[in-house]
């Protein structure tokens, strides 16, 4: 399936009741002349708009007002990496991509369902990051009924964790910070067993505990604080009300990198092992559990 994707010009993609059309930006006139005039005229008439936006990111997606049509996902997957890498205790992890063009092209098709979704099952008042780990959330549905597993989603976990301790930047994206008890409390069975994404959100979302923006900014300063490159000399008394949740949500990572054992060591050095390790044995068996 990837590879015929990557090799295909532009196409139609299923989301939800409607339809959304992948482009790539080389395409991008070809693209807009395929879609309804009541559509396009929506759309940017300058070609140049489509490519400055995009930049250097891989996809993104456009939503229109349409009855049929979701948007547009500029789509570039050549830009994406095969591997994820960050630093810390000393030593560089590396994380290899399997499949990673087509978990974003299913991310960015996810955010045009999560607006279709707004208003119904989902609030109007969604912060950025909160559109991010539910776009995550429909990548983890389509990956699970593609897949029969959850290893792709734990893969996406994993680059999530390594991109904001790479850089801060990336706390935007930061889906890891919702998206365990999700890959915890639901099977690959399970969530596969949903018929739409709108079915899965109104049995998940309820259930999550959504951060403010408070939370979420004392996060970042603990993650720069550990992470950072000015870090030189550990604090492990900073914010230490924040550690324990913040391991929790490392932990499967850091374990299936450094191994339980240096992961486990690590933590413990930086006050951030809770007692409760259940989270992480379940992660892992749900790695392949159907």
């Amino acid at each position: 399936m990837l590879a015929s994707l990557l090799t295909a010009t532009l196409f139609w993609a299923d989301i939800g009741p409607k339809q959304a059309l992948v482009c790539p930006p080389a395409v991008i006139t070809q693209c807009l002349a395929t879609l309804p005039d009541k559509v396009r005229q929506q759309l940017p008439s300058d070609k140049t708009r489509y490519s400055d936006a995009l930049a250097l990111r891989a996809a993104m997606a456009i939503p229109v007002n349409d009855p049929a049509i979701a948007g547009i996902v500029l789509w570039a997957p050549e830009q994406l990496a095969s591997s994820q890498s960050a630093l810390w205790n000393g030593q560089v992890y590396q994380l290899p991509l399997e499949q990673q063009p087509l978990l974003t092209l299913w991310h960015e098709l996810g955010h045009l369902e999560i607006k279709r979704l707004q208003g119904s099952v989902l609030p109007m008042n969604l912060t950025t990051l909160e559109y991010e780990w539910l776009a995550d959330c429909y990548m983890t549905w389509r990956s699970a009924k593609s897949t029969g597993t959850l290893a792709l989603a734990w893969q996406q976990y994993d680059r999530r964790n390594l991109g904001v301790i790479t850089d801060i930047d990336n706390l935007s994206h930061w889906s890891a910070l919702y998206l365990l008890p999700v890959l915890t409390d639901y099977s690959a069975a399970q969530i596969a067993s949903f018929p739409t994404f709108k079915d899965f959100v109104a049995d998940f979302f309820p259930k999550v505990h959504r951060f403010d923006n408070d939370a979420v900014a004392e996060f970042s300063s603990l993650l720069q604080r550990v992470f950072g490159s000015g870090s030189v000399h550990p604090l492990p008394g900073y914010m230490f009300w924040r550690r324990p949740a913040l391991g929790q949500i490392l932990r499967p990572t850091f374990s299936r990198l450094m191994g339980e054992s240096a992961a486990k060591k690590w933590l413990q050095q930086q006050r951030m092992l809770t007692q409760t390790p259940s989270l992480v044995q379940v992660s892992e068996s749900a790695l392949n559990k159907p």
